[in-house]
């Protein structure tokens, strides 16, 4: 018998289901991750647009300035003074001469001035337009955003939007999702929760989206709840699809993994390696001893488990459809063996088919194709059982009629042990019929299965059928069958099934015994079908 785990079968379904849900953690971990990274770009990209508007805007109203550049600052000084208060954004503007402040938006006193730039604001002058500063001329410490529009070498129009402002788009943007919002410029940041400058090194430590311009980056960094937020919203999502998956690659792997897939799998492979051997069981002649048949028996010699019983693989075949492959193969055997020669003419094969043989001619073409022509010499015969519930019944009767027409005869095997014996009688044609043990009288005293068994063989008698019994086991059953007017019988009371050479040796040796010069090879009148 094949020996079957079932602490690897619930092992491996654990492991798969395990490691399904993790899978599924993993990916709705990604999931997670994506959609934050989307909050994320998306607010990054509110952030570098808003900014874009407060510095393109000044940038414009700084545009506007530059006809006043080299005029008198008396001459341009209400002027600038007016833009410096209406436009929006603006700390101060100043115009630009010959690399110095000339003329002031804060300075009420229509007089020019006359200011050396800042250090910091110089690098302006030689090609940098916008750089954050920690101070203005007229406001050292609070932080702001220069931008200059040069008209000229060293002239121009230099603005500073004011810091607050830019602080207060940044905290705008923020949310929840978002620990910090930041806009840097060069080495310096100014971020949503400080109005002074930083190192950018220092300020946008552990940022995951930057986006850049051409004057400035705006930069942010989640904050710690976003990830779990997002995370509690997909759960439900995640963990009733991780459920759902689990369970079901769970269910196929455990019946993948179960008694009769590892069967199914073992007898799939033991075609393949051609591990299925015939061993032929001997039919007898009551009426003379000479043996003039064999029925085709199917064993395993499984190469771990040893020699396995038909019962232990024949209905997993049939319920795999495996069945057909199998019977291919032991017809290949039986060809191989019967096409030596050796048997001697007339000798009858009976070969077992199964329900699913029933459902179309395929083992009408199987018989032609592969035993051929060998069965006009060593005829055949098809054995079905009674135990089989056959679905298809026109079918069915069109297989057996296509069997019969190719000269292969057709038997009722297991009469008597299910419930469809009348009614395979009734619908079906057969040639043989045979008698299971069952009904075979154990002791002379055993009356109630001698008229159990004197009932089927009148049966059988009146139907013109020829009948076989098997399992006979004592001489006391061989004699009461012979006197019953029995033709046929096998069973371990005249051999046991054996390999092909075994069988040949047998046949040989009982094919002349003759125990009643009376021949019963002929048939009976078969009856009106």
């Amino acid at each position: 018998m094949i020996q079957h785990s079932r602490v690897v079968q619930w092992l491996v379904t654990g492991l798969v289901v395990a490691i399904t849900l993790v899978a599924v953690l993993v990916v709705g971990w990604m999931r997670v991750y994506h959609l934050s990274q989307f909050v994320l770009q998306d607010a990054a990209q509110r952030q570098r647009a808003a900014l874009e508007r407060i510095v393109d805007q000044a940038q414009q109203t700084l545009q506007g300035a530059t006809g006043w550049v080299g005029r008198p600052c008396g001459e341009v000084s209400p002027s600038l003074q007016a833009i410096g208060t209406l436009a929006p954004y603006f700390r101060s503007i100043y115009l630009v001469s010959r690399g110095q402040l000339y003329c002031s938006s804060v300075v009420r006193e229509p007089q020019q001035i006359d200011t050396v730039l800042p250090a910091d604001i110089v690098p302006m002058l030689t090609g940098v337009r916008t750089l954050l500063v920690p101070g203005t001329p007229m406001a050292h410490d609070q932080a702001a955003l220069a931008l200059y529009v040069p008209t000229s070498a060293t002239g121009g129009v230099l603005g500073f939007v004011d810091g607050i402002y830019l602080t207060e788009t940044l905290r705008g943007i923020k949310s929840r999702d978002l620990a910090w919002t930041a806009i840097t410029v060069g080495n310096l940041a100014l971020t949503s929760e400080a109005p002074q400058l930083q190192s950018a090194a220092s300020a946008t430590r552990g940022a995951q989206i930057v986006l850049s311009s051409e004057r400035f980056s705006a930069s942010l960094a989640p904050s710690t709840t976003l990830l779990r937020r997002i995370a509690w919203t997909q759960a439900p999502v995640f963990l009733t699809f991780g459920a759902l998956i689990a369970s079901l690659l769970g269910l196929l792997v455990y019946r993948h993994l179960g008694p009769e897939q590892y069967t199914r799998r073992q007898i799939a492979d033991g075609i393949r390696r051609d591990e299925f051997k015939v061993y032929y069981q001997p039919v007898m002649s009551l009426a003379d001893g000479r043996c003039t048949g064999a029925e085709a028996l199917v064993r395993w010699h499984h190469p771990e488990h040893g020699l396995i019983r038909p019962d232990a693989f024949i209905p997993v075949a049939e319920s795999n459809g495996l069945i057909i492959d199998l019977t291919r193969a032991l017809l290949h055997q039986i060809r191989n063996d019967v096409a030596t020669g050796s048997l001697p003419p007339g000798f009858r094969l009976g070969i077992n088919l199964a329900e699913r043989h029933l459902r179309d001619t395929t083992i009408v073409q199987d018989i032609l194709r592969i035993y051929g022509p060998l069965r006009d010499t060593y005829p055949l015969v098809a054995e079905i059982t009674e135990r089989y519930v056959i679905r298809d019944t026109s079918t069915a009767r069109h297989v057996l009629s296509e069997l019969r027409r190719h000269g292969i005869d057709t038997a009722l095997d297991d009469f008597g042990t299910e419930n469809n014996s009348i009614g395979y009688l009734k619908h079906y044609d057969f040639d043989y019929l045979k008698i299971d043990k069952e009904f075979l009288p154990v002791t002379e005293d055993d009356a109630l299965t001698r008229n159990i068994l004197d009932s089927i063989i009148d049966l059988g008698m009146r139907l013109g059928l020829m009948i076989v019994a098997e399992g006979v086991e004592n001489a006391m059953q061989a004699e009461y069958l012979r006197s019953r007017g029995v033709q046929y019988a096998q069973g371990y009371l005249f051999c046991r099934p054996v390999a092909f050479d075994e069988l040949v040796h047998f046949a040989i040796q009982h094919a002349n015994a003759a125990l009643v010069a009376v021949k019963t090879d002929v048939k009976p009148k078969r009856r009106a079908s």
